[in-house]
């Protein structure tokens, strides 16, 4: 997954997206710490998991039913899911579940 030409919307837009994303950053690390050196702000300005052979896991905010809303993008079989969590704990709780979906098939 590639966040150039993204369709998430980019924290920079408001006060309140950028503050959501730091809290998720936070909270990523405080449950695994070991993601310190691998998370990233991709250019679309979403928290990037790198994984291996070029693929990612992206935790951003896009426009859903009118709303923006955090969302989390992981690779499948298939190509991509995407998840729409309904809280900031609940966007880290996917994406670590995500993360731990991809470290299982390895």
């Amino acid at each position: 997954m590639s966040s150039s030409g993204s369709i998430l919307a980019h924290p920079a837009s408001g006060g309140t997206a950028h503050t959501e994303r730091e809290t998720i950053r936070a909270l990523l690390l405080e449950r695994r710490p070991d993601l310190d050196h691998r998370l990233l702000v991709g250019p679309s300005g979403a928290l990037l998991i790198p994984l291996p052979a070029g693929r990612s896991i992206e935790i951003g905010r896009m426009r859903r039913r009118g709303e923006p809303r955090w969302v989390v993008v992981s690779p499948s079989a298939d190509g991509a899911t995407l998840r729409e969590p309904t809280s900031l704990g609940a966007v880290v709780r996917t994406a670590l579940s995500a993360l731990r979906e991809v470290e299982a098939r390895r």
